[in-house]
């Protein structure tokens, strides 16, 4: 019976990720710095949703000792209590040193492929099976680790950045690794002692893989789009950013 890290590993090797035209793209120089820079402002609002329905399934688990393992994992999402090292304000000071202000971001209107990606995360964390929903953000976490180090590598071979300028994504090269390995601790004994837990862990990694690598397929081939908004504020009550006026 294969075990949950073979179950892992052959999803990965099956997945191409350096084929998904968005990180290919920026391999091979195609993708232009003002388009790659629109689709990371979307990707934004991503990294300060991804906590929110994290939290959520925190309290679904039926384990304190488990529960506490996510919520560290939401804890370091907000910098350990120093908010300044926080997720959304490392991305924030990324976007900063590659040319965007926090007035252009607020002027963005958010797309829907980000949308979506935010929507099955919600619904999953809070509606689907606890396994399930815990192998949907480990593998994406999981993957991440990755992508982290490909865009990285992508923005100081291009020339945008130095290699000491890249926030975020330097830290996500190892953090990610971790978080993924205790999402995988908690569902490990679901797959590997009935078929029943095989099945719902399988399908929470097929689905996070599914939606996290359709997400950049997606924003890539929207990459020229440019759409401001007219109103100010939260894009929706559920997604967690806005504007100072706000409060």
């Amino acid at each position: 019976m294969s075990t949950l890290a073979d179950e892992v590993k052959a999803l990965k090797a099956d997945l191409s990720i350096e084929y998904n035209p968005y990180f290919a793209s920026l391999a091979d120089g195609s993708f232009s710095r003002e388009d790659f820079i629109e689709t990371q402002i979307q990707f934004l609002f991503a990294v300060v949703f991804f906590s929110r329905p994290m939290a959520v399934l925190a309290a679904r688990l039926p384990r304190p000792e488990v529960r506490l393992t996510v919520l560290h994992n939401v804890y370091e999402e907000h910098g350990e209590g120093k908010l300044s090292l926080s997720h959304e304000r490392t991305f924030l000071e990324l976007l900063d040193r590659l040319g965007v202000d926090r007035p252009s971001i607020d002027e963005r209107a958010l797309w829907p492929e980000v949308r979506a990606f935010n929507a099955v995360l919600a619904a999953t964390c809070t509606h689907d099976d606890v396994p399930t929903a815990v192998a949907t953000l480990g593998i994406i976490e999981d993957l991440f680790s990755g992508i982290s180090s490909m865009i990285g590598e992508a923005i100081v071979a291009r020339g945008w950045l130095e290699p000491d300028q890249i926030v975020h994504y330097a830290t996500h090269e190892t953090l990610d690794e971790e978080h993924a390995d205790e999402f995988y601790d908690i569902i490990r004994d679901y797959y590997e002692s009935s078929a029943r837990g095989r099945y719902q862990v399988k399908q929470g990694l097929e689905l996070g893989a599914y939606t996290f690598l359709k997400m950049y397929r997606d924003l890539y081939e929207s990459r020229q789009r440019r759409v401001s908004r007219g109103v100010r504020g939260t894009h929706s009550l559920a997604e967690g950013w806005f504007v100072r006026e706000d409060f």
